[in-house]
């Protein structure tokens, strides 16, 4: 990698004689610069866990399928907010930066890299001991990207040209970067296997605590005071080591290829999963958006799969919940967008241990559309929350009795051209140390059976216990 650092340097010192009198004509003494390279022959798998843990904020986001991959290490802009204007301080504060902004994109074609990556809190909330190391709100553009995108790997270097700017200081800097990091990438960080220590919240009493809790939740929907709501649970374990996120993200990548993997680190905490659930993403104008509600388990035998597949597609509870998802998008995304198509029929969304109702959902956006407030528009959906929002988040408060921190928060990328994904925080967990938090939960509405959901969220909760070799039941 000597070669590729030399040469990587060279053409980073060129850009930086031009952007360097660009940065001097912008109106503010800070200017957001990056700079994007073609890399070649770099892989990550084994080094995932330790470049985490070298840095005190990064992000991996990954679309196996798609061989779609971001890894983002420390920061050189972040965008922190707390509190019920999250969504509107942030998209303020982005345009600002874009007016800020300068880039080598354009010798790349086409190519639509992501800049800010982060996470935003399923509701605003005190952090908790649990949640402590996360903002309501994160968007942060990387000092160092990784990013894989249509067969090809590229690094983003980026940072902030202030007043005080050094053309010297920042190539040694660059430099330097690239070195540790692909020093560190010779490294293989082998851990133990991991043992569970402990573990609660699957116990028969928190079982019929968990039962109770949806018994009411119907009660207020039978007096139509409500018309849907999710209720979650939680898994607390004690294993003996802290886990290694290489591994975890290997395991994840081959069961759950067509999903969404992600890790947030932060501090001593990491959020991870592998999710099946987009929120919405942004591409050349267009905009799409899974309705992904109503559940069942996979068969063991082909016929038994197809046979429940179909149970599925004609269940009155099921697609019930899965109408409350799509009337909820189509109402949320009509205002920033024209000529919305809805698939007619609903798919099945097969993952390895569970089988959605799926529905596509694409729009043509308007020209002056934001994304961060049709994100607040459309977010939380009844996926995740429920209908009415506002009686069904305070419901949830009450039932709950924990904060749910980033599970079933967004999860996501964006840049300044409009262009962006983001996921929905489920079949996930929050590492903090050797302790892992695992979240499920699943949507109540009429007719629904406190012992079937309860089996439901069991499903859910496998894609991060089977991580740890242990059964949840």
């Amino acid at each position: 990698m000597e070669e590729f650092i030399s040469a990587s340097a060279d053409r980073f010192t060129k850009f930086l004689a031009d952007s360097d009198s660009k940065a001097k004509k912008k109106y503010s003494n800070n200017v957001l610069v990056s700079f994007a390279d073609t890399i070649n022959n770099f892989q990550i798998d084994s080094q995932i866990d330790s470049l985490l843990r070298l840095h005190e904020r990064s992000f991996y986001y990954e679309k196996p399928d798609e061989n779609f991959l971001i890894f983002g290490l420390d920061e050189a802009l972040i965008i922190p907010e707390n509190g019920d204007k999250r969504f509107a301080a942030t998209d303020k504060k982005v345009k600002e930066w874009k007016q800020n902004f300068i880039s080598n994109w354009n010798a790349f074609p086409g190519k639509n890299f992501p800049l800010f990556v982060g996470a935003m809190k399923f509701t605003i909330e005190h952090a908790d001991n649990d949640w402590s190391d996360y903002n309501d709100s994160s968007w942060l553009v990387p000092e160092i990207m990784l990013v894989k995108l249509e067969g090809q790997s590229y690094l983003l270097y980026n940072f902030i040209h202030s007043q005080d700017f050094s053309k010297a200081v920042t190539i040694s800097k660059f430099k330097s970067k690239l070195e540790k990091l692909f020093k560190n990438s010779s490294q293989v960080n082998n851990k133990p296997q991991l043992k569970i220590r402990n573990i609660s919240g699957n116990s028969p009493k928190d079982k019929k605590k968990w039962k109770n809790m949806v018994s009411e939740a119907l009660e207020i929907i039978n007096d139509n005071e409500l018309e849907k709501i999710v209720l979650s649970r939680k898994v607390d374990l004690v294993i003996s080591e802290e886990p290694n996120f290489s591994e975890i993200i290997q395991n994840l990548r081959m069961n759950y290829k067509d999903s969404y993997l992600f890790i947030y680190h932060h501090g001593k905490s990491s959020f991870f999963g592998a999710t099946p659930e987009r929120l919405a993403k942004f591409s050349h104008g267009t905009l799409e958006v899974d309705a992904l509600a109503g559940s069942a388990p996979r068969g063991k035998t082909a016929d038994e799969d197809l046979k429940i597949e179909n149970d599925l597609l004609n269940d009155k509870k099921n697609l019930n919940e899965h109408g409350i998802v799509i009337n909820h998008i189509k109402n949320s995304i009509s205002n920033f967008t024209k000529d919305i198509v809805i698939e007619t029929n609903s798919h099945i969304r097969k993952l390895t241990n569970i089988q959605h109702l799926w529905t596509k959902i694409s729009a043509e956006l308007n020209p002056s559309f934001s994304i961060h407030t049709l994100l607040k528009e459309l977010y939380p959906t009844p996926a995740i929350c429920g209908l009415p929002k506002d009686a069904s988040l305070q419901l949830i408060k009450k039932l709950e009795g924990y904060k749910r921190g980033l599970y079933s928060g967004i999860i996501g990328w964006f840049n300044f051209e409009g262009e962006g994904e983001f996921v929905i925080g489920i079949r996930s967990a929050l590492s903090i140390n050797n302790r892992i938090i695992a979240f499920a939960g699943c949507g109540i509405v009429e007719n629904s059976d406190p012992d079937n959901e309860y089996q439901e969220t069991e499903l859910k909760l496998k894609t991060i216990l089977s991580l740890f070799n242990e059964n949840p039941s």
